[in-house]
C-alpha cells in the first residue's frame, strides 16, 4: 500500500529516519541542519490516532471563525504579515538550515511569497469572494434574481512538501483562513520547524488555535487526515504517485468523496530560440535550474536550444554553472545550497550516472555527493551544479522526476521541433520560451501545454498572488493563488429568489396549448435570423397567446393575492 509523505520524489514508504519518523511515531520528530547535520530542534509527533481528534476541534471551532465579518479575518492576516516582516531574519536563517536553501535564497523564496500573499488578500479578498448577481436575462424568468454565494467548506487539510515549507504551505493556508475555513496543517516531517513556526506566528495574530492546527509525523499521520471526518477538502503538495494516493482516500473517505487539490511534480522546459539574448538566457537557466538546488517543481530540467546557436549558448551557460559553487548555507556568498533530503539527493545522483552510463556528456558537476568540512554523518550535504548534454533516448531521467541541480541541454532545428520536444513529457507545470519576438515567443508560448508559460523568464510566477500556479497532467489540477485559488477555498451556492409575480408557467397543468406556446417561444427567442424567428411567431402564434395568456393570469391572481395579504407586524419590527 503506497503511502501519503508530502516530499516531492521520496518514496512512498520512507526509511525511518530522524527527519521522517516510522509508522509508531516517537514522541518527538527530530529536525537536522541539511548542510552539516547538527540537530536545529524537534517538535511533538502525532499519533494517527490523535488526528481525528484535532480534526474534530477545528469541526466546532469553524463555524465562530467563518462567521467572522471578512474584514476581521483579513485584520488578522494583516498581523501575519507584519509578524513576518518583523520576524524575517530568523524565519530566513531556520529556512536556510531547514531546507539547505542559502540565506540570500531564504527571503525571496520563502518569506516574500507569504508576504505578498498577505496584502493580496488584504486587498482583494473581500472582493472577490463576495456574492454575484449571476444576471437573468430570460424573459420567461422576470421577477427571479440568481445570486452566487461564496461559502467556506468549514475545515480543510493541507498537506505540504519540504522543498518549500513556507510559500507552499502558507499560500493554501492563508487563502483557506481568508475564506473562513479552519485549517489542519500537516507539514512535512523532513522540515517541521517552520510549519511549527508558522502555525505559531499565525495564532500570534490572532487565528484561535483550534482554528489554525498542525499535526506532525509521516505518511501515516497524512492518511489520517486525509480521511479524517469532517475534513471536507484537501490541500496537496507532493509526488505523482502520492498525489495518487490521496485522490484514492478522498475517494473512498467516510461519508462522501473528497475534492482535492493536487500539485504535483513537474518536468519544465525551457526553449531557447535563435534570436535570444543569449547571455540573459543562460543566466536565466542558471538561475532556473540551480537556485534552491534544483528542488523546485518548476525548475527547468528540459533545456532545448535552436541548434544553430546551441555551441555558443553551451560555452555561456558552462562558464556560469562553474561559478555555481556549493558551501555554507549561511555563507551569503555561497552560491548553491544544500539537497534537502538524502532519498532524493540519491535519486538524483542515480539518474546522473545512469545517463553517463548511457552515452551522455558531462558538461559540468557529476553525480558525486559533497560535504561540508565538519559535516556530522547524517548531513545530507551536496550535489553538484550539473549540465549534462547528448543525452541518448533511453536515459531514465527523461521519464522521472529530476529533483535535484541538473539541467539537460538539446537542440532542436526548427520551431515545430520545439514544441514537439517541450510537450514530450507526462509533466506539464511549467515552461519558458526566450527570444527578442515576443509575437513569435507568443504563438509558440499558446502552444505548450503546460499550466503556466512564461517569456524570457522562467520559474517567478510561482509565488506571485495575482497568477494563477496551476498544472496538467502528471502536474496535477486544481489551482493555487490568484482569484481562481480563492475560489478553490469555497462552495459556490446558487441562490434563486422569485418574487411571486406569477406562477412558472411550467407549472401544472400541463396541455397541448401550453406545449406549442414553449416550441414557438424557444424558437422566437433563441433563433437565429429575423426572417426565421419572424416566421416561428407567425405560425406559432396561437400556443404563444396561450402561454402569454396564462402568465398574466397568474399575474393577476398574484398581485390579489398580495393586495389581500394581511401585513406581518411582528416581522417587520424585527
Amino acid at each position: 500500500m503506497t503511502a501519503v509523505a508530502a516530499h516531492p520524489s521520496e518514496p512512498t514508504e520512507p526509511a525511518p529516519s530522524a527527519a521522517d519518523p516510522p509508522a509508531t511515531a516517537p514522541e518527538r520528530i527530530v529536525s537536522r541542519d541539511k548542510a552539516f547535520g547538527r540537530i536545529l530542534g524537534s517538535v511533538p509527533a502525532t499519533r494517527p490516532e490523535d488526528v481525528q481528534g484535532i480534526a474534530d476541534r477545528a469541526v466546532a471551532a469553524a463555524p465562530a471563525w467563518a462567521a467572522r465579518p471578512i474584514r476581521d479575518r483579513l485584520a488578522v492576516v494583516a498581523r501575519a504579515r507584519a509578524l513576518l516582516i518583523e520576524r524575517m531574519d530568523p524565519l530566513a536563517e531556520l529556512v536556510a538550515r531547514e531546507t539547505g536553501k542559502t540565506i540570500v535564497e531564504a527571503i525571496p523564496m520563502e518569506i516574500t511569497p507569504p508576504v505578498d500573499t498577505c496584502r493580496w488578500l488584504e486587498v482583494h479578498a473581500e472582493r472577490f469572494l463576495r456574492s454575484v448577481d449571476a444576471g437573468t436575462p430570460q424573459l420567461i424568468l422576470a421577477g427571479r434574481r440568481h445570486e452566487l454565494a461564496f461559502e467556506p467548506y468549514g475545515v480543510v487539510g493541507v498537506i505540504s512538501p519540504w522543498n518549500y515549507p513556507l510559500t507552499v504551505a502558507s499560500a493554501a493556508i492563508l487563502f483557506n483562513l481568508a475564506a473562513g475555513n479552519a485549517v489542519v496543517h500537516k507539514p512535512s516531517s523532513n522540515t517541521p520547524l517552520i510549519g511549527q513556526a508558522f502555525r505559531d506566528l499565525l495564532v500570534e495574530a490572532g487565528v484561535p488555535p483550534d482554528v489554525m492546527a498542525v499535526v506532525h509525523g509521516g505518511a501515516s499521520v497524512g492518511e489520517a487526515l486525509v480521511a479524517a471526518r469532517g475534513v471536507e477538502k484537501i490541500f496537496f503538495t507532493g509526488s505523482e504517485p502520492v498525489g495518487r494516493r490521496v485522490m484514492e482516500l478522498a475517494a473512498r473517505a467516510a461519508g462522501h468523496p473528497k475534492p482535492v487539490v493536487l500539485e504535483l511534480g513537474g518536468k519544465d522546459a525551457m526553449v531557447v530560440l535563435r534570436d535570444a539574448d543569449l547571455d540573459r538566457a543562460a543566466a536565466g537557466a542558471a538561475w532556473a535550474g540551480f537556485g534552491h538546488a534544483g528542488q523546485t517543481c518548476g525548475s527547468v530540467k528540459r533545456l532545448y536550444v535552436d541548434q544553430r546557436v546551441a555551441a555558443d549558448f553551451e560555452r555561456r551557460l558552462a562558464a556560469r554553472v562553474a561559478s555555481i559553487r556549493p558551501g555554507d548555507p549561511l555563507d551569503p556568498d555561497t552560491q548553491l545550497g544544500a539537497m534537502a533530503h538524502a532519498t532524493t539527493r540519491d535519486a538524483v545522483s542515480g539518474l546522473v550516472r545512469d545517463a553517463l552510463e548511457r552515452g551522455a556528456r558531462l558538461v559540468a558537476g557529476g553525480p558525486d555527493a559533497i560535504h561540508q568540512p565538519g559535516a556530522e554523518p547524517e548531513a545530507v550535504g551536496h550535489l553538484a551544479a550539473t549540465l549534462l548534454a547528448d543525452v541518448p533516448p533511453d536515459a531514465r531521467l527523461w521519464e522521472e522526476e529530476l529533483f535535484g541541480p541538473v539541467i539537460v541541454l538539446a537542440t532542436f532545428r526548427d520551431e515545430a521541433e520545439a514544441v514537439s520536444l517541450a510537450n514530450d513529457s507526462p509533466f506539464g507545470l511549467s515552461a519558458s520560451v526566450w527570444s527578442r519576438d515576443l509575437r513569435r515567443a507568443r504563438r509558440i508560448a499558446e502552444r505548450l501545454d503546460a499550466g503556466t508559460i512564461l517569456i524570457n523568464d522562467h520559474l517567478t510566477t510561482a509565488g506571485i498572488s495575482q497568477v494563477a500556479w496551476a498544472g496538467r497532467r502528471a502536474s496535477g489540477f486544481g489551482i493555487s493563488r490568484s482569484r481562481f485559488g480563492l475560489w478553490e477555498c469555497v462552495q459556490v451556492k446558487s441562490i434563486a429568489t422569485d418574487r411571486g409575480i406569477h406562477d412558472p408557467a411550467w407549472w401544472h397543468p400541463y396541455d397541448r396549448r401550453l406545449g406549442d406556446g414553449f416550441r414557438t417561444a424557444v424558437a422566437v427567442l433563441y433563433g437565429d435570423g429575423g426572417r426565421r424567428r419572424l416566421g416561428a411567431l407567425i405560425s406559432g402564434r396561437a400556443g404563444l397567446r396561450g402561454l402569454v395568456g396564462r402568465l398574466a393570469r397568474s399575474a393577476r391572481r398574484s398581485f390579489g393575492s398580495r393586495r389581500a395579504a394581511p401585513k406581518d407586524r411582528t416581522a417587520r419590527k424585527g
